[in-house]
């Protein structure tokens, strides 16, 4: 392919992507700046390329420019995050990698891939202050502690159950650090505030943090806090610990945070004191602390995610919950509890499932757990047209489509003895993956959400079973 086709090819590339990419020659003069960019920091490419860094940004000069840094150094920056104004006056936040380009051992460019999380950090400013708000006016009278769920609210049949609720109420007691690990969908969330509500702590605030759903770069500052002029734009602000008060503060996906932030988070539950982010002053942290992870914390450890030390601080108490499929006898349990809470919630009087249908749910494997079954319960429900029994033909269009074969009989991927368990949990998750993302025109975000699991997890399974959005 000659060279100025490819060079017309990487530039329709780079203009398709959702992050920003600016590349400078070694001297730090713009050679490309791709449409996103320019619609981030409301420039004119043509006004922009041909031009130095230090003539299109006042705030960068020869000793502050990350580019002229890669150029002495050959070695990337990885997520530094920046806060700046545009010729406009707007501030913008950013994260930004920046790589050298290196050809017969000289840096003969530089480029930066740089993510626009401008409103993201608005929204956790302002949900920060409004958790500092809600607890200064709540001090007296707290009859809200950030929870919805006590043990009472879960819903189950089986011995399993039984002997990890009674397990659970231990722990509550005992009132040391607790791992919860489970797949995706089981309800962890819902066990942890049972937890709280059943402990000594359940008149202080539940503070919950999803780890896999916060940039690296934020993350620090939301556990911990900031102190005014910590980086560009920062404000004075209570982390999570300070928020969780002497109540719990609960660490959902644990083993997505990374091992040098985690490094910090022990320090933390060793020392029980913090230290706000760009602040000298140790704060002594008072709240239990209660994580979980959606894989086994063993496996975790030996493939890097989790660290060991880290590991065995947290787990002192350790509560797995298995998975739905493996506890057969909460699914009807399960399907009367959401009957009746959406009967009511739509107003359709009594409604019941088909035997057909209950029959098919009691064999399915459940990859999505007790989320999945409400997601398809409520669906179903709002199908119903005026009827009372829930049949196949209420299902999702996906679920169909697996259920049952051409000729109505009940998939082959549930048949016993059809192939290895392996084999039959691949094949079925690599299934459901594919209709959800064929029903949503392969837009991930929605077809995670309507699957119930986060847009990262279903990215991951997408490259571990090899299936392409296409």
């Amino acid at each position: 392919m000659p060279g100025d086709v490819m060079v017309q090819v990487f530039r329709q590339l780079f203009d398709s992507i959702d992050e920003g990419v600016i590349v400078t020659d070694p001297d730090g003069k713009i050679i490309f700046y791709n449409s996103e960019m320019a619609k981030l920091e409301e420039l004119l490419s043509e006004h922009v390329v041909g031009k130095y860094l230090t003539e299109v940004y006042d705030a960068v000069t020869v000793e502050s420019s990350e580019h002229l840094r890669v150029v002495l150094t050959r070695e990337p920056i990885l997520e530094k995050r920046k806060t700046y104004f545009t010729n406009k006056g707007k501030e913008v936040t950013i994260v930004a990698n920046t790589f050298p380009v290196i050809e017969d051992n000289q840096v003969v460019a530089v480029y930066s891939v740089c993510k626009n999380i401008t409103k993201f950090k608005e929204l956790l400013t302002k949900t920060m202050q409004l958790h500092d708000q809600i607890g200064l006016e709540g001090q007296e009278h707290r009859s809200n502690n950030g929870t919805r769920y006590t043990f009472e609210s879960i819903i189950y049949a089986s011995s399993t159950m039984e002997n990890l609720v009674s397990s659970a109420k231990k722990a509550a007691v005992a009132d040391g650090f607790i791992l919860v690990f489970g797949e995706t969908g089981t309800g962890k969330e819902l066990l942890v505030q049972a937890i709280h509500n059943y402990s000594a702590r359940k008149k202080e605030p539940f503070v919950v943090i999803n780890c896999a759903a916060i940039p690296e770069t934020l993350l620090e500052s939301i556990l911990f806090g900031t102190t005014k002029g910590a980086f560009t734009g920062a404000v004075e602000s209570k982390g999570l610990f300070q928020q969780a008060g002497k109540g719990t503060l609960f660490l959902d996906e644990l083993n997505s945070m990374s091992n040098a932030l985690q490094a910090k988070l022990l320090r933390v539950v060793q020392e029980r004191m913090v230290r706000q982010v760009g602040g000298t002053m140790e704060i002594p942290v008072h709240c239990r602390v209660i994580s979980s992870t959606n894989a086994d914390p063993w496996e975790s450890v030996n493939n890097g995610s989790l660290r060991k030390d880290l590991f065995y601080r947290l787990a002192v108490m350790t509560l797995y919950i298995p998975p739905l499929k493996d506890r057969k006898d909460d699914i009807e349990a399960l399907i009367h509890y959401f009957l009746n809470r959406y009967q009511r919630i739509y107003g359709l009087g009594e409604v019941r499932i088909g035997a057909e249908l209950k029959d098919i749910f009691l064999r399915y494997l459940w990859p999505g757990n007790v989320r999945e079954l409400e997601h398809i319960v409520e669906s179903a429900m709002n199908m119903l047209d005026g009827r009372k029994v829930i049949t196949v033909e209420h299902l999702p269009h996906y679920l169909r489509a697996k259920f049952l074969s051409q000729d109505g009989t009940f998939s082959e991927f549930y048949k016993k003895g059809s192939s290895t368990l392996a084999h039959v949990l691949r094949e079925v998750e690599k299934q459901v993956l594919w209709e959800a993302l064929k029903s949503h025109g392969g837009n991930i975000t929605r077809a995670a959400e309507s699957i119930g699991i986060a847009r990262q997890n279903l990215q991951y399974r997408m490259k571990k079973l090899g299936l392409h959005n296409n």
